[in-house]
């Protein structure tokens, strides 16, 4: 198996980054890993002080094969980071695996992204790797560690060359789902977020490139392989403390202590039961819970502070 390259996207997180890079060394094929950082340029003054500090993290970093550094002289942004960065590394390489700056990996995260890009290479219906999972209950008799998603995942997640060439960046048939409501109740079928993400992005009011990669692998009806337990947490939501006033519905099943041993057939059958309760955290009765539940521990945590 030949590893494939980890590009990590940091920005003026110099404390995240540590905490990403530190949890990525554990790996046991770090050492055997080549690993690029795009650092992201400076929007103002404040920006360029802690960009100095991202910076000084960088040049004491070690534990990886080889180590290669890109400082944008001015903001890109982060889609149009991710978007250069990974397109010139999965060129270069025909596989990539992608971790932003606010993540933090199972000791074994580098051996299951390794291992399923290396197996599902050949099989032309996944578009993605991901080592992100919502919580999931395993069906009795499920026997695989891992399974088939509908939905594409941004919290770590690799791909290969010729799945990546083939995202429409720029949306072409945007104006035929714009004037379709079938169309866009559809593509929400995989999220109730899903159209509103994208016509928020072709009206300028996000940048995402996330769900412009979503929506390829939804049009050409592919799948995101993904773990039955999460090997990757946000890194805010791992220090509880600072998130006391927000409901996280998202809070995982962390793998931390995984073995590196993953039961993943060389075809993988899509399970109904599994994707029910993945879509379920894109609903609008979970997403309605998730913001009363937010604002009931704002007003808690208002009165106790009042207190």
């Amino acid at each position: 198996m030949t590893l494939a390259p980890l590009v990590v996207f940091a920005f003026n997180r110099p404390d995240t980054l540590q905490d990403t890079l530190s949890s990525l060394r554990r790996n046991g094929l770090a050492k055997n890993t080549d690993l690029f950082v795009f650092v992201d340029g400076p929007r103002n003054d404040s920006d360029a002080e802690k960009i100095a500090r991202v910076r000084g993290v960088l040049e004491a970093l070690d534990g990886f094969r080889n180590i290669s550094v890109e400082y944008a002289e001015r903001n890109k942004g982060l889609a149009r980071s991710v978007i250069e960065g990974t397109t010139r590394i999965v060129n270069q390489y025909g596989k990539v695996i992608v971790v932003e700056d606010d993540l933090y990996v199972a000791d074994s995260f580098l051996s299951y992204m390794n291992g399923m890009l290396d197996r599902y290479e050949g099989d032309e219906r996944v578009f993605q790797v991901s080592g992100f999972s919502v919580k999931v209950k395993r069906p009795a008799g499920y026997q695989s560690d891992v399974y088939l998603d509908t939905r594409a995942h941004s919290w770590t997640w690799g791909t290969w060359k010729n799945r990546w060439e083939t995202v429409d960046w720029a949306v072409k048939d945007y104006g035929l789902l714009r004037r379709s409501i079938k169309k866009q109740m559809a593509f929400n079928r995989l999220g109730s977020d899903l159209y509103g993400m994208l016509r928020g992005y072709m009206e300028g009011k996000n940048n995402s490139w996330a769900i412009r990669f979503t929506y390829s692998m939804y049009k050409q009806q592919k799948y995101c392989v993904a773990p039955l337990k999460s090997l990757v947490i946000n890194n805010g939501f791992r220090k509880e403390s600072t998130n006391c006033k927000a409901y996280n519905r998202y809070k995982v099943d962390f793998w931390k202590d995984s073995d590196g041993v993953f039961n993943a057939p060389q075809f993988l059958q899509p399970h109904d039961r599994i994707l029910k309760e993945t879509r379920k955290y894109w609903s609008i009765p979970y997403r309605i819970y998730g913001k009363l539940a937010t604002y009931v521990l704002r007003v808690k945590w208002l009165v106790l502070k009042g207190d």
